[in-house]
């Protein structure tokens, strides 16, 4: 079986979604994976007299691009929908308009299977757009297998605190006005802008920015932290969940689908919109050393559900499907 994963154009700052499918690559064994990654938009009938070229049993698309579907031969597309946060909050008018029907209705009709990384993002496709029932499959992202526990005593006095991404719906203002007062250092991954520079300004909590890392230096993070946070107001699935777990280190994260679900019993859960909640969870894990441990020990044993191999494994059967039933339509 021959397997196209094709990837968005390389982003800044946008590298989750790579990250993960490189790793279910990796994990698919017997398979002959070639992991396509597009060009921009001004090369897209380059780029899809390339794909075709290929001749692949599978094409999947594993986020963003989804315009390229309705191009690839019939039968053999997958798309992966993570979140479309962007299409009902981040668009208006006309822009809106022309998104929804070329990124999303048009390739909805003509693809053969939709998989979303979390039943909320499900939801929400079923909502806004028709699919057709058997074409749905829900599959959780994996862990990337750089992430493993390491040991780290606790710092009480100045903890170190994780905080990856900094989109608006990241939620960092409000983080951060949560950590005014408390003794630490906000450890940021992602570009500052003007909300998150006030709030900073205001509270004076103390900082070390990072943006544009490698994942090493994003995994160095992770070991070098003593917590993570990740209070979002809304997320298709909640990557750093997942990592914060695999790493051993204590989480906070909203009380909202899917991140609740995704943390399972490993994290403090919190109202995103209530500064005061995400504050007392904050001091919660500061403080109360029995509670800190048992989140890394429930979060140790959530994550392996997560795993390269378990998510790699749900993925294969949809391919084997499509390519079952292709034969049997050429019978």
């Amino acid at each position: 079986m021959k397997v196209v994963l094709i990837y968005r154009q390389p982003a800044h700052q946008a590298v989750s979604i790579e990250r993960v499918f490189r790793m279910i690559a990796r994990n698919l064994p017997g398979v002959d994976v070639v992991e396509f990654v597009m060009s921009g938009r001004a090369r897209l009938l380059s780029d899809v007299r390339s794909l075709r070229r290929l001749n692949a049993d599978i094409y999947h698309v594993t986020g963003d691009v989804y315009y390229v579907v309705p191009m690839l031969p019939n039968g053999r597309t997958v798309l992966t929908f993570h979140d479309i946060g962007h299409y009902l909050f981040g668009l208006r008018g006309v822009k809106r308009l022309l998104y929804k029907w070329i990124w999303l209705a048009l390739p909805l009709r003509s693809v053969s299977a939709v998989v979303c990384a979390s039943s909320e993002t499900a939801r929400n496709v079923k909502i806004n757009f028709e699919v057709a029932e058997h074409k749905f499959h829900i599959i959780d992202d994996c862990l990337t297998a750089e992430f493993i526990p390491s040991v780290r005593e606790f710092n009480y006095q100045k903890p170190r605190i994780l905080q990856v991404g900094t989109k608006p719906y990241k939620n960092v203002p409000r983080l951060i006005y949560a950590l005014a007062g408390i003794s630490c250092t906000l450890v940021l991954v992602g570009e500052i802008d003007d909300p998150i520079r006030d709030a900073l300004n205001e509270t004076e909590v103390s900082i070390e920015g990072h943006a544009g890392i490698t994942d090493a230096a994003l995994l160095e993070l992770y070991q070098t932290c003593d917590m993570v946070t990740f209070v979002s107001t809304g997320e298709g699935f909640g990557l750093p969940i997942i990592e914060a777990q695999a790493a051993a280190r204590p989480l906070l994260t909203s009380n909202v689908s899917p991140l609740c679900d995704v943390a399972g019993l490993g994290a403090c859960l919190v109202d995103p919109l209530d500064v005061i909640s995400i504050r007392e969870g904050l001091r919660k894990i500061i403080d109360d050393n029995k509670y800190r441990h048992s989140l890394v020990r429930h979060g140790l044993a959530n994550v392996s559900r997560f795993s390269p191999a378990t998510i790699a494994g749900k993925y294969r059967k949809i391919y084997d499907a499509l390519l079952f039933a292709r034969g049997r339509a050429a019978w």
